[in-house]
Parts: C-alpha cells; sequence; structure tokens
C-alpha cells in the first residue's frame, strides 16, 4: 500500500497524507491521527517508526534539503510524495527502516553534524536546491549516499534523476512537428541543477531542429506561481515580442505564464502554446489542459532507493553512477498546430 491508496481510504489528498505522516503543519490533529492509524493498519512504514514485522537492518533516511524554499515549496508536494512513495516500498522490502529528514542548509557540514546524532545506515539526498559546491561538500558523509532530483556532470557521486536533456528535445520537437517556427523558453532565475540541464537541452534542441534562439528567446523569471506571473506580466508590459511557443521550465512557472498571458489579452494555444514540465495534478484540470512532461518520480524514487540498498549490501568496488530516467510527453490542449 501506498500514500494514494490511504489518501483514497481516508477521503484526502495526496499532500495531506504526506503532511500527516511527516509531522508538518497544514492539518488537523483528529485528521493526522486517523491518517496514521490508517498507515498502520494498511501496513505503510511511517516515517520515523520502526517495523517489527522483519529482521531490522537499520535506518535509511531521505533528507529533504532546502536551501532557499523558492523551488521545494507547497506547489511541489505531491511531486516530492511520489519519491517518497517509491522510496518507502523499496526500503521496506529490503529491511530497512524509512525516516525523513527536513533541514535548511545552513551551511551543509552542519547538515552532517545532526546527521551524526541520527547515525542512518545510508541516505538519498533530494539535491534540487543545491548547487554544485553544495554536492561536493557532501563527499565528507562518512556513509553510503544517492543524491535525487539533480545532476551534475563533473560531480562523481551517485545521482538518479530525470532525463532533462532528453526531455526538453522532446518538446522542441513536438513544437517544430506541430509548425512552430519562433520557440522560446521560459527559464528560472535561481540556477538550479535541473534548470542549468534544461537551459542546455532548451539549446541543443533548438540546434537540432535548426531553430534560432534571439536575444530575447528566454525569458528569466523567479521561482513559484507568483514569481512567474508578476515577471511575465512586467516582460508583457515592456511590450517585448512574443514567439510562437513557449517551454516552460516547469509546470508551476506555466501557471502563471498562462495567468498573465490571459489577463494581457493573448490566448492560449491559438497565440501562444505552452508546454511544462512535470505533469502535476494541476496540469489536467487547468483551462486549457497543459501539455507537459510527466516524471516518472515514484520509479526515480525507487530507484534511489535501490542503488543505495546496493551500496550497503554490495562488497564489490563502487564506481560512482548517474542514473537519468526518461519522462514522456503529455499532450494535452495548450499547443495549437500552426499553418
Amino acid at each position: 500500500m501506498g500514500i494514494k491508496e490511504i489518501a483514497e481510504q481516508a477521503g484526502v489528498s495526496k499532500t495531506t497524507v504526506s503532511l500527516a505522516l511527516n509531522g508538518q503543519k497544514g492539518v488537523s490533529y483528529e485528521t493526522r491521527m486517523r491518517i496514521i492509524q490508517l498507515a498502520k493498519d494498511m501496513d505503510y512504514r511511517v516515517p520515523g517508526e520502526r517495523s517489527y514485522l522483519h529482521e531490522n537492518n537499520g535506518t535509511i533516511m531521505f533528507a529533504r534539503l532546502r536551501k532557499h524554499g523558492l523551488i521545494l515549496n507547497e506547489d511541489q508536494n505531491s511531486f516530492i510524495m511520489d519519491y517518497i512513495d517509491g522510496m518507502n516500498h523499496v526500503v521496506k522490502e529490503f529491511g530497512y527502516t524509512f525516516e525523513i529528514y527536513n533541514h535548511r542548509v545552513e551551511p551543509i557540514p552542519k547538515f552532517l553534524s545532526e546527521l551524526q546524532d541520527k547515525q542512518p545506515k545510508g541516505i538519498i539526498i533530494l539535491g534540487t536546491e543545491l548547487e554544485a559546491e553544495d554536492i561536493l561538500a557532501l563527499s565528507a558523509l562518512p556513509i553510503p549516499y544517492v543524491v535525487m532530483d539533480t545532476y551534475f556532470e563533473h560531480i562523481s557521486v551517485d545521482f538518479v534523476n530525470m532525463a532533462n536533456i532528453g526531455a526538453v528535445h522532446n518538446i522542441v520537437g513536438y513544437f517544430s512537428k506541430t509548425n512552430h517556427k519562433d520557440i522560446g523558453m521560459v527559464t528560472c532565475s535561481i540556477k538550479s541543477g535541473n534548470v542549468i540541464m534544461r537551459e542546455r537541452g532548451y539549446r541543443l534542441a533548438m540546434d537540432h531542429f535548426s531553430k534560432t534562439i534571439g536575444v530575447d528567446s528566454l525569458i528569466q523569471v523567479r521561482p513559484g506561481f507568483p514569481g512567474a506571473y508578476q515577471d511575465m506580466m512586467g516582460h508583457l508590459k515592456k511590450g517585448n515580442r512574443l514567439p510562437q511557443a513557449l517551454f516552460c521550465y516547469n509546470d508551476v512557472a506555466a501557471f502563471g505564464v498562462i495567468k498573465a498571458l490571459k489577463e494581457s489579452g493573448f490566448s492560449v494555444p491559438a497565440d501562444v502554446s505552452i508546454i511544462g514540465f512535470d505533469d502535476l495534478p494541476m496540469s489536467s484540470m487547468m483551462e486549457p489542459h497543459l501539455t507537459t512532461i510527466k516524471v516518472p518520480n515514484k520509479y526515480i524514487g525507487s530507484s534511489a532507493a535501490r542503488m543505495l540498498v546496493e551500496r550497503l549490501n554490495s562488497k564489490r568496488t563502487h564506481y560512482p553512477t548517474g542514473l537519468l530516467v526518461g519522462g514522456a510527453l503529455i499532450i494535452r490542449e495548450s499547443v495549437q498546430e500552426r499553418t
């Protein structure tokens, strides 16, 4: 059983289940207790609790490391929750306890110091907001670890992440197939590993499909819905040229961009086609339904956990490995073929 099944039984959202099981705010006491009891009844390993159903091999920890909270915010709860679901199943399968640790990175050495008291056997680190120097600092960890949701080619550690460049290639390819000649990208002002790779993927794909990148092809917005909305409004008010198509670095940015376009008198997709990235639940409900990249979050989470368990159990020499998992383009209504 997983978070989805618990949510269905409790009659609440998956986000509410995640908040309740991880001791976070936003859930009433009664609802929290009901969810925890359901999780136990359904044999779901509640974070921080040990299971006595089989031999315990120690604790595997999932560390949600935040630097600023601008990318890892409430908008991403359902996305991270699927990671957790995938990890939990694998950790349970191999007889480990699964714990979730939330930490604000100020700085990495403080995080490393706090880990000494917890003594996990291994750790999966959510690197969404981490920069290259933060990843390098993790080399001081005395235990096996895997970094997920980011990737830096020049750093030799174990990474599990989405295949950003391939996904963006498919996005630009679909725009090209639907006869869009002028294709722009809405990118983020904070350059996480994923943003860097998506920008790189955009440039490579535009070159592959013989598309021109102009000086105003990349539109930079702050992370989160308000930032994307406000900065796109500012861009439009300046009278800047608007391309036929826009790839938004994630769905949340696409939501903000579409709101700004509509309020400025533009129609999506009649005037501007939009593609996002992540396939958040709202993507299939908004107007128009958003074409986007579906990331196999549970599979990425389970792959990170399996990689870590292999490191813990193997006696062989271990070479740092980067695993990039492909996504799928989900075609909906936010792209219109041009004539």
